[in-house]
């Protein structure tokens, strides 16, 4: 299965969603993790964003180099006609 750009923004909503459940949990039950797991995890997720950010820009210039190509393809069919 190829990762699309919507399956990308889903991911990043899933990781923003899960901070903010964290964070809310955290802070109505009062309940603490170790500060060096929540700083590995909450790193973690960045690193996790930052990763889609960087694959998200990735496609977006192959599926514009795509575009281009196939409209450069129907300027050369008309040109022939």
């Amino acid at each position: 299965m190829k990762l699309t750009r919507t399956h990308l923004l889903w991911i990043a909503i899933g990781l923003g969603s899960f901070l903010a459940a964290y964070s809310l949990f955290r802070h109505f039950t009062g309940i603490k993790v170790d500060p060096g797991f929540e700083k590995m995890m909450i790193d973690g997720v960045i690193f996790a964003a930052l990763g889609l950010f960087i694959y998200n820009r990735k496609l977006a210039g192959d599926e514009k180099k795509e575009r281009e190509r196939q409209e450069g393809g129907a300027a050369e069919d008309k040109g022939k006609g």
